[in-house]
C-alpha cells in the first residue's frame, strides 16, 4: 500500500490524488499580498496568504482553495480572470 490510509481514503473518495489551488500572486512584501487578498475580498473571493521560503527569501503567497475537483479550481481561476486577476492553478499532491 502506497502512502498514508489517509491519502489512499482521499483518493479513493473523489479518484483525485490531487487537491488544487488558485494562486493569485506571490510576493516579495507581506504588504503587497494582502494587498491582493483585499481585492479579492472586493470581488467576493475568499483567500490565504501562506510563506514560503524559496530561494533564501521569503515568499507571500496568495491562494484561493483548497479544491477538491479540477474543474472547480478552473471554475475559480476563471472568475479570477473575467475580473482581471492573473491566477495560476496549482495541484498538490495529497
Amino acid at each position: 500500500m502506497n502512502g498514508s490510509p489517509r491519502a489512499s481514503q482521499a483518493l479513493a473518495a473523489s479518484g483525485d490524488p490531487f487537491t488544487y489551488y488558485v494562486q493569485a500572486g506571490a510576493f516579495a512584501r507581506t504588504e503587497d499580498a494582502e494587498q491582493q487578498r483585499a481585492r479579492l475580498a472586493m470581488l467576493g473571493v475568499e483567500s490565504r496568504l501562506t510563506e514560503r521560503e524559496q530561494g533564501g527569501r521569503t515568499v507571500y503567497r496568495v491562494r484561493v482553495g483548497p479544491f477538491e475537483k479540477k474543474e472547480d479550481a478552473d471554475a475559480a481561476k476563471e472568475k479570477l480572470g473575467d475580473a482581471g486577476v492573473d491566477s495560476a492553478l496549482v495541484r498538490v499532491q495529497r
